[in-house]
């Protein structure tokens, strides 16, 4: 059961169609926080002195959670938009890695100002690319994509057709340099980028439902997609062990790092659970704050927790890797 207990008590929170389901046991916990001090949400002196004085509650700089040039209705419209995102990519990740769906429709939201005025529209769906020496790629998925665009150097001319509205329509557009996020001076990935915002479905009939509300933000995508998973795959993912969890998810399975892990493992400690999957990525705040009582495994990929799952359910965990054993390795 994929299961939230946010409010003190479990609530089943999925539903799958379009394929056979499975009955399942235990529990797969999406974790939560509650942030004050946000418009709405005023924070007075008493509640900083609890929260500097509390192990389980920490003071944050109010513009890494919500800037203050944001309203309390602009707050929660990212944050909807970021929980919507993080399902409809735990629907693909799952999908793609039960082999439910063996590809991804590529649909083209809109493009960098680079590359404004090339003539693609919003809804047109990425069908192939073709390089100037007419070698052409249909494009099958996000991670095909990208592995492709890391072998194409920026300032690449490239033919792109696109299905609009049932009519192939070829656009022409040189590709830009790879972002540099972090600002270290070093692209993010090889090779270069296409200058387009693209949303990715799998092609799949199955459709997945969650029953979630009064709850915003991407951090539960992997606990997401491990619920899809145990109701559309035989036997019993958890083995009926209680096992909670956070970080986004990628279409591509990569799991990803969240904001207030040390609250999280609390939570998922004082509702019960025994296990908490961590995004590998935060592991440095993880090391130094398990509660007592609850193990913690890192995991980057949704299949990497997969498994972990499973050797959870089979009580074979000596192998799993701990968040100890990432920070010695990097």
């Amino acid at each position: 059961m994929l299961a939230d207990t946010s409010d003190g008590a479990d609530q089943d929170l999925l539903t799958v169609t379009g394929t056979d389901t499975y009955p399942t046991t235990g529990a797969l916990r999406m974790t939560t926080v509650s942030v004050s001090g946000c418009p709405g949400y005023p924070v007075t002196f008493f509640m900083l002195v609890d929260a500097w004085l509390s192990s389980d509650k920490t003071v944050l700089d109010r513009d890494q959670v919500c800037p203050e040039s944001l309203t309390a209705e602009q707050v929660e419209e990212v944050n909807q938009a970021q929980m919507t995102s993080s399902q409809d990519a735990a629907v693909v990740a799952a999908l793609m890695e039960t082999g439910q769906a063996t590809g991804m429709i590529l649909t083209i939201a809109g493009t960098a100002d680079e590359q404004a005025g090339i003539g693609v529209e919003a809804g047109d769906v990425l069908e192939s690319i073709t390089t100037a020496d007419g070698e052409t790629t249909t494009i099958t998925s996000y991670p095909q994509l990208r592995e492709l665009m890391t072998t194409i150097p920026p300032g690449t001319p490239l033919t792109l057709r696109v299905d609009r509205e049932g009519t192939d329509v070829d656009v022409e557009l040189t590709t830009i340099d790879p972002q540099d996020t972090d600002g270290d001076g070093q692209p993010d990935s090889d090779g270069s980028l296409l200058g387009l915002s693209l949303s990715a479905q799998a092609d799949s009939d199955v459709e997945a439902s969650f029953g979630l509300s009064d709850v915003g933000g991407p951090s539960a995508g992997t606990i997401f997609a491990l619920g899809i998973i145990d109701e559309i795959t035989p036997g019993d993912l958890t083995g009926g062990k209680d096992i909670a969890g956070t970080g986004t998810i990628a279409v591509d399975g990569t799991v990803g790092a969240i904001g207030g892990i040390k609250q999280k493992m609390a939570g998922a400690q004082q509702d019960g659970s025994d296990y908490f999957l961590a995004p590998a990525a935060n592991c440095n705040e993880v090391v130094g704050n398990v509660p007592a009582g609850l193990e913690v495994y890192a995991v980057s990929t949704l299949h990497e927790a997969v498994l972990t799952v499973e050797a959870i359910a089979d009580d074979d965990t000596s192998d799993l890797l701990t968040c100890e054993a990432v920070l010695a390795n990097n």
